[in-house]
């Protein structure tokens, strides 16, 4: 018996010799389908083109899912029939395939029924295909088929692009053939086995090339928050594992929106307009990218803040640098803007109250020099202070309540009065001069004179009034002054804080008015400075950021406009449980306004057991449901990474152990057979010269700058309210119909029709708008009810499975939708589905 993984690749492939390394494989886009068929399905038909790779990448895809399985190679009949053995085994049918097959397919069927682990892998040319005769017994085995051709797909040419830096862009598999034959190639990548070597290393970084197979999820989350057709705030949480690659889907998908807004761009300028008419994309966008465990030590909401604006001040949009900065440059030149003078003012105007804040402490004397000038006054002085208090011994606390009570208007007449009734002189003239008065009104009898000598009555008793105050007052207004008072500059000081705050009132106003595209940065740059002295404050985060949107609102477009900024936080799983509440908080802060996008990668365990811990004394009896509710306030997209299956680990670990083509040496030797497909000997071209390869992007090279709309057919329309008892709430509804329109937006084609598939019970949209339903209706109760229906048997009634829950609220609702003639029945079409719907939900990736 031999195993797959002991057997010589070159007795499958064509033109190896034995022992030869078959060299770098390509990875297909047919790896996955493939690996999945091999096993899921018995038989498995490869339908190749010339020149294709077929055999190579059948044999990459049977060595990743099964290389500890016995593998029988192209028997003959006879072999197949007298074979009395069991167990699991790979038969592999290549070139005796239409003479096996041909003659007698009831000895493979007898073969594979031996054992249901058993498998058959075939290859099959596809002229061979199309005759009569072998299709309709290759037919009698039911085969899953799977078809290949030379042409790459957008995303193997990017792949190949990454391997084979230099290359002249590549459009069909056999023209890799050149590298690996040439004798450049063989004399670099063939050294002398038992030669020192320096190890190889790949930094975990997250840049690199896409070898799992999430270019589809990185487009629907990437366009989405790039889309024109929404209006944010959004927030998207990128659930997963550590190391399950969220800061590389992350990184994967700045690039994707990158390559939107740049084409979205360029075609704007192209068509001289701007807007939905041009490009469904927005074509200035702002990515930010912070790391929350880089900040864990630090004030949070400040850390964050700083950098935030710190981001914004460099620049506005991210394709959009070299221009705002000319711009800037060429207005400060001439003019000062409206925010450079309002933080003038401010600074200003904080000094100054510095200033007369510490003016004031200098003049709040110690007690021992208030009682000093006291003992310094004269008996008669301290009489005047007694008598204009009323009180009988005067103190030094007496003579510091009389430094804050002299002075004005009205002190002065209520003193006039006060010493008219205590002091008889200024009384008894008064009194003198009203009986002369009337004395000689009633001689005389005439009034003039009369009132004339009542005026200077009148006046006598007041002067003399006055100079006893006076004199007296005099006497202790230097001990007044000692104490000190409302002085010159300190009236100086308040009339110009005065100014200062109607002319900060003024420049305020005017900057909301003003139309700030040239301002921006400036505003942020104001900020950073601000925040190094005020950590910590919310309330001044959130009024900038409420100014900063009502700024980017009145910006022109082609003025530096802002229409999106997308944050990305990055390694909040590496943070203790106070911070990662800090940060959900700041999320939801920012979210109130309609200018950011949020992402954040995080282990969903953990950002559960920080909400809990963290309000632990808030949770009640199901600590669990109150973190699941909490978090979808926060989260409006939940989305778990896929877990790396076997194809994937076998193609990541196939890119990371390739080496990098070296430089060129001389020219190539005629090239002879073909290392990356099996298939034939290319014409030699001129080898590649080594180069700096750019940055991979996820996203397509051409970009439909105008996709239609995703539009919901009266199909699913119509089947949405069969789901309203399992939905509870408004954002529930909202939250099913968000979740369902991105998983939808991964089909396209065939694989969209038949996903619709309108007239069957069984069409897959219904199953998994019963998923999403569940999901999102019963957060708390979906783990136990997905376990049940992965676990049942695809043939079951799924009436039958949900009987068996231990929900007296979930699974009645479950009967009556699954009895009511229009929710599939079947337990294989919900099963189907269950592991694209868990993603989308803030479970564990298992």
């Amino acid at each position: 018996m031999v195993l797959v993984r002991d057997v010589d690749p070159s007795i499958l492939l064509v033109g190896k010799k034995p022992g030869e390394n078959p060299g770098p494989y390509l990875p297909r886009d047919i790896d996955r389908p493939l690996a999945e068929a091999l096993q899921t399905v018995q038989f498995t038909l490869i339908v190749y083109e010339v020149y294709s790779g077929a055999r190579r990448s059948a044999w990459e895809a049977l060595s990743a899912t099964h290389s500890r399985t016995e593998l029988v190679i192209e028997p003959e009949i006879d072999d197949l029939t007298t074979d009395q053995s069991d167990g699991p085994a790979v038969l592999w049918l290549d070139r005796k395939l239409p003479q096996t097959l041909g003659r007698d397919p009831a000895a493979v069927a007898k073969w594979l029924a031996r054992d249901p682990a058993r498998r058959v892998l075939g290859l099959v040319g596809d002229s061979q295909y199309e005759h009569p005769g072998l299709r309709a017994a290759i037919d009698e085995l039911r085969p899953f088929v799977l078809r290949v051709n030379p042409k790459l797909s957008d995303r193997e040419r990017e792949l190949a692009d990454a391997m084979f830096p230099g290359l002249k862009p590549v459009h069909a598999i056999d023209e890799i053939a050149v590298v690996l034959n040439s004798t450049v190639y063989h004399s670099v990548r063939t050294p002398d086995p038992f030669a020192s070597h320096v190890a190889d290393y790949r930094p975990d970084t997250d840049d690199g090339v896409d070898r799992l197979g999430i270019g589809t999820d990185v487009r629907m989350l990437a366009d989405l928050v790039v889309s024109r057709m929404i209006t944010p705030p959004l927030s998207i949480g990128l659930f997963g594992s550590w190391g399950s690659g969220k800061s590389f889907f992350m990184r994967q998908m700045q690039l994707r929106v990158r390559d939107l807004a740049d084409s979205a761009h360029e075609a704007e300028i192209a068509a001289d307009e701007h807007g939905k008419s041009v490009s469904s994309y927005c074509s200035s966008v702002r990515q930010i990218s912070f790391n929350a465990w880089h900040y864990s030590e630090a004030n949070l909401l400040a850390s964050l803040a700083t950098h935030i604006f710190d981001n914004l001040a460099a620049s506005g949009a991210e394709n959009d640098l070299q221009r705002q900065a000319d711009a800037l440059a060429e207005r400060r030149k001439t003019e000062k803007t409206l925010l450079g003078r309002l933080s003038a003012v401010r600074l200003e105007r904080r000094t100054l109250t510095a200033q007369q804040k510490q003016a004031n402490r200098r003049r709040r004397k110690p007690r021992e020099y208030v009682r000093a000038v006291f003992d310094s006054l004269t008996e008669t002085d301290k009489a005047w202070i007694a008598s204009r208090l009323g009180v009988d011994r005067p103190t030094a606390e007496d003579l510091e309540r009389l430094a804050q009570e002299t002075g004005g208007l009205r002190s002065d007449v209520a003193e006039f009065w006060r010493r008219l009734r205590q002091d008889p002189v200024p009384l008894l003239v008064l009194i003198g001069g009203l009986v002369t008065v009337l004395v000689v009104t009633l001689l005389v009898g005439r009034s003039q004179v009369s009132g004339v000598l009542g005026g200077l009555t009148l006046v006598s008793s007041a002067l003399t009034v006055v100079l006893r105050m006076r004199a007296s007052a005099g006497r202790i207004h230097e001990a007044l002054d000692k104490l000190g008072g409302p002085s010159d500059e300190d009236e100086e000081t308040e009339r110009r804080l005065a100014e200062l705050d109607a002319e900060s009132e003024r420049l305020e106003k005017a900057v909301t008015e003003l139309a700030p595209g040239l301002d921006l940065v400036s505003f942020a740059e104001s900020r950073v400075s601000d925040y190094v002295e005020h950590l910590g404050v919310v309330s001044l985060l959130r009024k900038d950021l409420e100014t900063f949107a009502t700024m980017l609102a009145e910006v022109p477009h082609g003025s530096g406009k802002i229409e999106r900024t997308v944050l990305y936080i990055d390694d909040l799983d590496r943070c203790p449980p106070k911070v990662v509440v800090q940060v959900l908080e700041a999320i939801h802060l920012l979210l109130a306004l309609p200018v950011f996008v949020v992402v954040v990668g995080v282990d969903p365990r953990w950002l559960k057991k920080a909400v809990e811990q963290h309000y632990e004394q808030m949770l009640g009896d199901d600590p669990e449901t109150f973190a699941e509710n909490y978090l979808e306030k926060i989260f409006q997209v939940p989305f778990t990474l896929s877990p790396m299956d076997d194809p994937g680990f076998a193609g990541l670990v196939r890119g990371l152990a390739a080496s990098e083509v070296q430089d060129a040496a001389p020219e190539p030797a005629p090239a002879r057979t073909d290392q990356a497909t099996g298939d034939r000997a290319p014409v030699a071209v001129e080898p590649p010269r080594r180069e700096e390869a750019p940055p991979p992007s996820s996203g397509q090279s051409t970009i439909d700058l105008r996709p239609p709309r995703l539009v919901v057919s009266p199909a699913e329309l119509d089947f949405l309210p069969t789901l309203a008892p399992l939905i509870r709430s408004p954002r529930a509804a909202k939250r099913l119909l968000n979740l369902y329109r991105l998983l939808r937006a991964r089909l396209a084609g065939e694989d969209l029709a038949e996903f619709l598939a309108d007239g069957s019970r069984e069409a897959p949209f219904r199953a998994v708008m019963v998923l999403l339903s569940v999901l999102v209706g019963y957060p708390e109760a979906v783990s136990w009810f997905f376990a049940v229906l992965e676990g049942a048997d695809p043939d079951d009634n799924a009436l039958d499975v949900v009987s068996g829950l231990n929900d007296h609220e979930l699974r009645p609702k479950l009967e009556r939708g699954l009895s009511g003639g229009s929710w599939p029945e079947r337990a294989a079409s919900y099963q189907r589905w269950l592991p694209l719907v868990n993603r989308f939900s803030f479970a564990r990736d298992d």
